[in-house]
């Protein structure tokens, strides 16, 4: 069995000890706080043979505030020789660990452990949780669960963040899943962003982190630096821990990710309390989101919503306008993963529409698979912004139909991603799978942004469109509750 292979073993074993005794939607965060307690312990024994270069200067400041007593060994071989209070021994080494963090990178999300607790009654009475735990830490023990730096452990500890953020999300299936954005779609994002040399990178959404990691890591591949800085806010407490812990296993210690609602409360912001402005944003926000403080920030809404304000009912276009309003002048680009609702609804995200259209922001509209995200089956699209645009025109993609399924899920490939980011480039008009519309031609769809509209299927598909007929159906509905709120208030009045 290869080392990668026993290592993904491993990973699933210690998976399997939480099954019963807490969801997937809590384990996790246990996972990654073991996976974060081993690798610190790891990296520290390699730091005091002097094996890590200064590549990890920021890495090895918190290492070296860690006390040896925190030390995973210590706790592992406790454990072997006494038995009892594994849960006590592994919270205590964590409250160290936090300590040791907070001292080099201070955030005011607090403590990443502090609703952490091995110790806890939800693992059982004492000797049975003494039972488990004992199995878990032989589980972290073994050879392939190396990471320090003389087991190639820098490439290792990714996979097997990566690996952890698949499974979780897809047992989080229906629900909680929500923290972590599908490596397919981050590495098109990356493709489709460009992220370069002295960028400045934002996910005002970030979750998990996974793609401010991509970019970051996209940066590293085609310019051989770490020039660059990753900023993030996430309202998940727990999702804000796990980003944070994603980033020190990344070596992304001069990240910058901010617990609290981003639209209610946004805190990237300047010393004036203005938003910062960042050259790339991404963002996987939720979808179809209900209740987004709508009141609240009628009167103090940071600037964001001069191009119209969104329904109270339907929060996606408060993130896609923040978002636009975080962008730089001069460099700005952002993409963000949004609903098919959100290219036709009417009302006010209709007038939204039009002026992200008329101020020449839209670049590009590019319809993606179904069954891309754990949790839904409903197919999304990318929205792409640019304010370095020099036209009104858009280009619409159908990359519906481009997919590798796997295990009832579709998965973007490499070639995919190949196929998108060459269209995108090239803007042109491919048949069936890309057009370049005028924005007179989008003015005369009502700046209906449907990519049906503007991408016509072969007319020889004999074929009924289930997708398309649901999507021509919710517009409809859309227009009609729009009527019937209009007449309703004319009556009223």
């Amino acid at each position: 069995m290869s080392e990668m292979k026993a290592l993904h073993k491993s990973l699933l074993l210690a998976c399997d000890l939480f099954r019963g005794k807490i969801d997937s939607s809590s384990y996790k965060d246990y996972i990654f706080s073991m996976l974060l307690l081993k690798y610190i312990s790891d990296v520290k024994t390699d730091y005091a043979d002097d094996l890590i270069n200064e590549d990890y200067s920021e890495l090895l400041e918190i290492v070296s505030r860690v006390p040896r007593s925190a030390s995973f060994y210590k706790i592992y071989h406790e454990a072997k020789n006494h038995g009892d209070y594994i849960g006590e021994r592994i919270d205590d080494s964590l409250r160290l660990i936090d300590q040791a963090i907070d001292s080099v990178c201070k955030s005011r999300g607090g403590y990443l452990f502090e609703s952490i607790q091995f110790a806890s009654v939800n693992f059982g009475a004492r000797s049975e949780r003494d039972r488990m735990l004992n199995d878990l830490l032989a589980i972290f023990a073994r050879p392939e669960m190396n990471f320090g730096y003389t087991q190639d452990g820098n490439d290792k500890i990714k996979v097997a963040c990566r690996y952890l953020f698949e499974k979780i999300a897809s047992d989080s299936a229906m629900r909680g899943a929500e923290f972590y954005t599908p490596e397919g779609i981050s590495l098109l994002f990356a493709e489709l962003l460009q992220p370069k040399d002295g960028d400045s990178i934002c996910d005002p959404t970030c979750g998990s982190g996974s793609l401010l990691i991509t970019l970051g890591e996209k940066i590293k591949k085609s310019f051989r630096n770490n020039n660059y800085t990753l900023f993030g806010q996430e309202v998940n407490r727990s999702s804000w821990a796990l980003a944070k812990m994603n980033m020190i296993m990344h070596n992304e210690i001069n990240s910058r990710i901010e617990w609290g609602d981003v639209i209610s409360n946004p805190l990237l912001v300047d010393t004036d309390n203005r938003l910062m402005k960042f050259d790339v944003v991404a963002s996987n926000p939720p979808l179809n989101i209900i209740g987004w403080n709508h009141d609240d920030l009628v009167h103090n809404d940071y600037g964001r919503f001069n191009l119209g304000f969104p329904p109270q009912a339907k929060g996606d276009y408060a993130f896609i306008l923040h978002m636009v309003s975080t962008l730089k002048r001069a460099t700005g680009r952002m993409a963000i993963l949004v609903s098919h609702g959100v290219l036709f609804r009417g009302g006010q995200e209709e007038n939204i529409r039009k002026n992200l259209v008329s101020e020449g922001l839209l670049d590009a509209v590019i319809g993606l698979p179904d069954r891309l995200l754990p949790g839904t089956g409903i197919p999304t699209a990318i929205l792409i912004f640019r304010r370095d645009k020099k036209n009104s025109n858009v280009l619409f993609i159908d990359a519906s139909d481009l997919a590798k399924p796997v295990k009832g899920r579709n998965l973007i490939t490499d070639e995919i991603i190949g196929k998108v980011s060459e269209c995108y480039f090239e803007r042109s008009s491919v048949g069936n799978f890309s057009h370049v519309a005028s924005f007179d031609e989008i003015q005369e769809n009502d700046f209906n942004l449907n990519i049906s509209r503007y991408v016509k299927k072969h007319e020889e598909q004999a074929f009924i469109d289930l997708d398309s007929l649901r999507q021509q159906r919710e517009e409809l509905l859309s227009t009609l509750h729009e009527l019937e709120r209009e007449m309703k208030g004319f009556i009223d009045n």
